[in-house]
């Protein structure tokens, strides 16, 4: 009776025990779930919301009514005119003087080298609008997609290939091909969809930034976020091809005073850092990040032509800040490592001292070497002793000879 009661007493907490652990189980898949449906409202932000985020205003071209269509963008009190090089595109000729320019309805770099992301051997076209539109005429290898203000078009160089035996098992990638890179004027709504800003917030002159969002999709890991939530992960995601257009302020480069709009990529392939610019260097194409592209062009269309009191006003405020934050920075940057140099200095200084000292002072003890040698030689504590305590003893003049052991 005893034993059945006992089998009984231990099925019944047998059972007890699996169903709390069920429910303790599924307690912990609820939330699980309920994040895995929340994945699904999850999204990379786009290059402007990343702006946004830093508090650096980018103004929606629909903003800037007709002043934008005509590629006159006001950006907070800076007024940065490339309409010429628009009408230049649009109609084939320069603006002022009338002479024909080479220009297939847009603006083509060309020799381009791939960024991090791609292969060694590839090299690029790259089809831009007239800045405030999508490209008028599409190139042939781009015919599929529909309008965009940039088109990039692979252009493979067989001779670039290390390993001809790899060439010859990359058939697939000597092929060209075309992406659109982004979007200038929806082709549904007929709506201006770009956006632009300052490329230094605090410095209008270095020259005006372009944003073309909404290019043909692809994928990329990015750092994508809940909707509602802070919370956020790096994920591959597919999101669509973004293009920012840096026109950068330098006077002495004058595009319309060349016979041609087709112009020459820098070739990055040999260079440390890719994504590096010099305004010296020429025209500089990178992808920042996977499915994002910068274009640097230097030009003089890129200084602004007039810049209000209110901009010149707030310039001279953030210069100030920046001023006044570098001198702190140098400040301390310098108290900091005179500071540790000083230390330093001090402590190397103090052990060549002691080293010296204790060099002497066995130096003059020597003669304890000789007496002692015998239990230094074993390890002996006594001998030690007394012969540290030599060490540390202060000269007596009147006799200077060991006193035995």
């Amino acid at each position: 009776m005893t034993t059945t009661t006992t089998m009984h007493l231990l099925m019944t907490t047998t059972t007890t025990t699996t169903m709390h652990l069920l429910l303790l189980l599924l307690l912990l898949l609820l939330p699980a779930a309920a994040f895995s449906e929340e994945l699904v409202e999850e999204r990379a932000k786009t290059y402007v919301e990343e702006l946004g985020t830093k508090k650096i205003h980018a103004i929606h071209a629909k903003e800037g009514g007709s002043q934008a269509s005509r590629c006159k963008l006001n950006v907070r009190g800076s007024v940065y005119d490339l309409s010429m090089l628009k009408d230049a595109v649009d109609m084939g000729h320069h603006p002022t003087t009338k002479r024909p320019i080479d220009s297939p309805g847009s603006i083509v770099i060309e020799g381009a080298s791939g960024g991090r992301f791609d292969v060694p051997h590839m090299r690029y076209t790259y089809y831009l609008s007239n800045l405030c539109d999508n490209v008028a005429i599409a190139p042939s290898e781009c015919d599929h997609l529909p309008p965009a203000a940039a088109y990039q078009v692979s252009d493979p160089r067989p001779e670039l290939f290390q390993d001809k035996k790899q060439m010859l098992q990359s058939q697939e990638g000597l092929k060209k091909s075309c992406h659109a890179l982004g979007t200038a004027r929806d082709p549904t709504t007929k709506n201006l969809i770009f956006s632009y800003a300052h490329i230094d917030e605090s410095q209008p002159e270095v020259g005006v930034q372009l944003i073309y969002p909404l290019g043909e999709n692809c994928t990329a890991r990015r750092r994508v976020y809940s909707s509602g939530t802070s919370r956020s992960r790096m994920a591959w995601t597919t999101v669509p091809r973004e293009l920012i257009l840096n026109v950068r302020c330098d006077p002495r480069v004058d595009i319309l005073a060349r016979r041609t709009l087709r112009l020459q990529a820098r070739d990055t392939s040999l260079e440390t850092h890719p994504n590096r610019f010099d305004d010296d260097d020429g025209i500089l194409v990178s992808e920042v990040e996977m499915c994002q592209y910068k274009i640097d062009l230097p030009s003089k269309l890129g200084c602004p032509e007039k810049m209000g009191k209110a901009a010149l006003q707030r310039i001279k405020h953030k210069r100030e800040q920046h001023q006044k934050r570098q001198r702190y920075n140098n400040r301390f940057r310098q108290k900091r490592n005179g500071g540790s140099y000083y230390y330093a200095v001090l402590g190397w200084t103090a052990l060549l001292c002691t080293v010296l000292f204790m060099g002497y002072r066995v130096w003059t003890k020597r003669e304890w070497i000789v007496i002692l040698k015998d239990g230094l030689s074993k390890g002996d504590a006594r001998a030690w002793r007394r012969f540290l305590r030599e060490l540390v003893k202060s000269e007596n003049k009147n006799n200077n000879s060991p006193l035995g052991v």
